[in-house]
């Protein structure tokens, strides 16, 4: 029974911590990655494909990506989809292709982007820290009801810290790199 809440606090852990490398990881840092296309869905055949689907996509330099699409019918729809979707990209078309350039950022604009980085690392840390407190609740009512022993009460809670401990620690070394990525620049 208790184990089962152990697997379940480590299912839910993982997923915001994965949901957290997703979200920063968009984060503009000057060098630019083809992650950051990742959430762009184009209009083709009558539904929504995510443009890795429907192209080569290649990092040129720190600062360009080149997008390669099997169809170039679509590269106005592909450039004005990515022009639309905020991330701050310059977009041109050229030959056969489409170039994504991010753009230098300004001292102004990294320091912005460090607060967002520490604004989502401690909102993954707090959602960490309320799993856990579900998790000791759950095992404090198996215990009351008499359904686990005070050994097995201090193991769960035991296991539940240790994992908290580990994910706190893994936000936190990549909350460093990120600012340390940002301060390089």
């Amino acid at each position: 029974m208790f184990k089962e809440i152990i697997k379940i606090n480590k299912k839910e852990m993982e997923k915001v911590y994965s949901t957290y490398i997703k979200k920063i990881s968009k984060i503009n840092t000057g060098r630019i990655s083809i992650k950051i296309l990742d959430d762009i869905l184009i209009k083709y055949n009558n539904s929504f494909v995510n443009l890795k689907k429907i192209s080569n996509i290649t990092v040129i330099n720190y600062n360009t990506i080149k997008i390669n699409l099997f169809d170039f019918s679509l590269s106005n729809i592909v450039k004005n989809t990515i022009i639309k979707s905020n991330l701050n990209l310059s977009v041109f078309i050229t030959n056969n292709d489409i170039i994504v350039t991010l753009p230098q950022i300004n001292e102004k604009r990294r320091k912005e982007f460090i607060k967002i980085i520490r604004y989502k690392s401690e909102n993954s840390r707090i959602i960490i820290r309320a799993i856990r407190r579900e998790s000791n609740l759950k095992i404090k009512n198996l215990f009351i009801k008499k359904k686990i022993t005070l050994d097995e009460k201090k193991y769960a809670e035991n296991k539940i810290q240790n994992l908290t401990d580990k994910f706190i620690t893994q936000i936190n070394s990549k909350l460093i790199k990120k600012e340390k990525e940002l301060l390089l620049i």
